[in-house]
C-alpha cells in the first residue's frame, strides 16, 4: 500500500450573537468570538483507503494547509505503515504549526493502518482496556460568574456528566469554585483550571490550600509550563493532584516532567503530538503509576483519537468532553462524521470499527465552508 495523496479541508462555523462573548475570556476583554474553524487531514492510499486526522486548531488553519503542502512529497509514495518513521518528531522543525500537522498525519495514517487490517487502532496499540471511557464536561469559561457557574454545573449533573472543570483567575477562584461544588453537588469530580496563571509555586501554594475542602480531583496548570521545580515543589506541597502537558507535541517534553515529579496526571492530546507519542506518554507515566486524562477540547475526530488512545492504555482516567464553543462548536463535535462518539450518562462507548472508528460525513462538512479572517472581533 502507498499514499497518494493529502489533502488539508478547512472548515468554518459562525458563533451565533447570543453565544459570541461566551468564548474563553472574550467577554472580560472585549472581545467577541464569531467563528470556529477546524482542520481536517484527509490521507488516501492506492488501495482506496482513506485515513482522517484532526490537528489542534490552535494553530493557524491557513498557516496548516501550507504546511501540509510543504511535507506532502514526503509522504507520497511511502508506505502507512511505516507511521512512526514517517512522522518522527525529530524528523521536521519544531512550531506548533509544524507539530500540529504532523500530529493530523500521524492520526490518519494510524486510521488508515487500521482500516487495512480490519481492527480497531486500540487493537494495534496494545489492546482494549476499556468498552466505555467515564468522560467529563469541560466548561466553566471565565467570562462566567459565580452563579452562572453554578448554573452550568447544575446543568451537566443534569446532562449525566459525574465530572466538571471549572477555569478560574486569582480574583474570583474561591468564590468560583465554592460555586462550582454547590451547583455540581457533593458526590461528583470538580476540577479546577489555572490554565498557567498564577505567577509562583508560592501563590499557587497558597491558593491551592484555600480549595482544598472542596474535594478536588485535581487542579491543572497552575504555574508556566517551563517551571518544573515550581511544579514539583506545588505537588509536594499541596492535597490536591496536579496535571498537566496539554501543549507538549512529544514525549520528550513530559519525560523530565514526569522523572522529577511536576505531576500526579498527565494530559496529552493526540491533535497537538499524534497517536504515536501520546501512547509512549502513557507508557511513561504508567512506569511511574500516573494516570492519564487526555487534554480533548476539540471536535469529532480528535476524540475519536483520543479515546482510541484512552481505551489501549491500563492507566486511563477519564477523557474531556468540550461543552464549549472555544475552539469547539455542537456541528464539528456531533454532524461532521457519520458516527459521532457522544457522552451518554457520563461516559462513552469505545467504536468497535476499524481504524478510529468514524467517517467524514461529506454532506455535513460542504454545509460549513472555511470563512478568512480572524475568529476574535472587538465586543
Amino acid at each position: 500500500m502507498k499514499i497518494t495523496d493529502i489533502e488539508t479541508l478547512l472548515l468554518s462555523f459562525p458563533v451565533p450573537k447570543e453565544r459570541q462573548l461566551d468564548g474563553w475570556d472574550g467577554g472580560l476583554w472585549g472581545r467577541r468570538q464569531v467563528k470556529v474553524d477546524m482542520a481536517i487531514i484527509r490521507i488516501t492510499t492506492d488501495e482506496g483507503i482513506v485515513g482522517i486526522g484532526e490537528p489542534t486548531n490552535y494553530a493557524n488553519p491557513e498557516a496548516l494547509k501550507v504546511i501540509v503542502e510543504e511535507y506532502k512529497p514526503e509522504f507520497i509514495g511511502k508506505d502507512p505503515f511505516d507511521v512512526e518513521k514517517l512522522t518522527a518528531p525529530g524528523k521536521y522543525p519544531t512550531g506548533m504549526v509544524r507539530r500540529a500537522a504532523m500530529a493530523g498525519i500521524n492520526v490518519a495514517l494510524w486510521d488508515i493502518i487500521g482500516k487495512a487490517v480490519g481492527k480497531p487502532v486500540y487493537k494495534l496499540l496494545g489492546g482494549c482496556y476499556a468498552d466505555k471511557i467515564r468522560v467529563y464536561a469541560s466548561a466553566g469559561q471565565l467570562c462566567h460568574d459565580a452563579e452562572g457557574i453554578a448554573k452550568e454545573a447544575a446543568a451537566m449533573r443534569e446532562q449525566g456528566f459525574t465530572a466538571y472543570k471549572v477555569r478560574v483567575r486569582l480574583e474570583d477562584y474561591l468564590e468560583k469554585v465554592k460555586a462550582a461544588r454547590e451547583g455540581l453537588g457533593d458526590d461528583a469530580d470538580l476540577m479546577v483550571e489555572w490554565n498557567m496563571r498564577l505567577p509562583n509555586a508560592k501563590t499557587a501554594i497558597r491558593a491551592i490550600k484555600k480549595i482544598e475542602r472542596y474535594e478536588l480531583t485535581w487542579v491543572e496548570e497552575p504555574l508556566a509550563a517551563w517551571d518544573i521545580e515550581g511544579y514539583a515543589e506545588v505537588r509536594k506541597a499541596v492535597d490536591v493532584p496536579i496535571s498537566g502537558g496539554e501543549a507538549f507535541t512529544s514525549h520528550h517534553d513530559f519525560k523530565e516532567r514526569i522523572d522529577r515529579g511536576a505531576y500526579d496526571i498527565v494530559q496529552p492530546d493526540c491533535n497537538q503530538m499524534g497517536l504515536s507519542e501520546a501512547k509512549k506518554v502513557a507508557q511513561l507515566a504508567e512506569f511511574k503509576g500516573l494516570p492519564v486524562c487526555p487534554h480533548n477540547w476539540h471536535n469529532a475526530i480528535n476524540t475519536a483519537a483520543n479515546t482510541q488512545l484512552v481505551a489501549s492504555i491500563p492507566n486511563h482516567f477519564m477523557l474531556e468532553m468540550n461543552r464549549t464553543w472555544n475552539h469547539s462548536c455542537p456541528a464539528f463535535r456531533e454532524e461532521i462524521v457519520d458516527n459521532p462518539i457522544l457522552p451518554k450518562n457520563g461516559y462513552i462507548e469505545v467504536p468497535k470499527r476499524p481504524g478510529l472508528g468514524v467517517e467524514l460525513d461529506e454532506e455535513a462538512i460542504r454545509k460549513y465552508p472555511y470563512i478568512k479572517g480572524p475568529i476574535w472581533m472587538p465586543a
